[in-house]
């Protein structure tokens, strides 16, 4: 398989994901919590660990927008990629809820330090949200799955260019595990 194609592949998942987003539809949330997932294995070439996913997240989707390696919630904390790991995969995938589960609860994971909303009903993505008993962060669908585009032909058009073991990585991830996809009809 050829890089492009693999490119071609994750672009089109994250435009369905993007169709989702603007349907209002909670889904995307997950769709994107597991995408990110694959492509920090993709990139490691390996079934990645939490400090796998907070260091993608600090090294690659901070280079869309830094807040999602320096934002700073109102206890004076900068652990959003932390928070994000807990609470996106741990939480939305593992335990749909934005409630981390217990292992991530023990080493820092906080209930509701990310909240979920879309563009379109008011919410501003990576907003801080400070009421009484929340201290957390807005993540909205559209700008969320807009990031993760933008992530995609980053990695695709710059990473691997520079970077040619990033693409070997990416490839030996697509043959050992490759993603979901439909069943050629005959």
């Amino acid at each position: 398989m050829e890089i492009t194609d693999i490119h071609r592949y994750l672009k089109d998942r994250i435009l369905e994901i993007k169709d989702l987003a603007l349907r209002g539809d909670p889904w995307v949330f997950l769709c994107c919590s597991a995408f990110i997932d694959y492509l920090v294995r993709a990139t490691n070439d390996k079934e990645a660990n939490r400090s796998d996913y907070k260091e993608f997240i600090k090294n690659y989707l901070s280079l869309i927008d830094m807040r999602y390696k320096d934002f700073e919630y109102q206890s004076g904390t900068k652990d959003l990629p932390d928070q994000m790991y807990h609470i996106l995969r741990c939480g939305i995938i593992h335990n749909f809820s934005l409630i981390p589960d217990s292992r991530s609860i023990k080493v820092g994971g906080r209930g509701c330090s990310i909240l979920l909303a879309h563009n379109k009903n008011g919410g501003t993505h990576l907003e801080a949200m400070t009421r009484p008993g929340y201290d957390s962060v807005v993540f909205t669908a559209e700008s969320f799955s807009n990031d993760l585009e933008k992530l995609v032909d980053r990695i695709f058009t710059e990473i691997v260019i520079t970077n040619p073991s990033i693409e070997n990585n990416i490839k030996n991830w697509w043959t050992k595990c490759p993603p979901i996809s439909r069943l050629p009809i005959n």
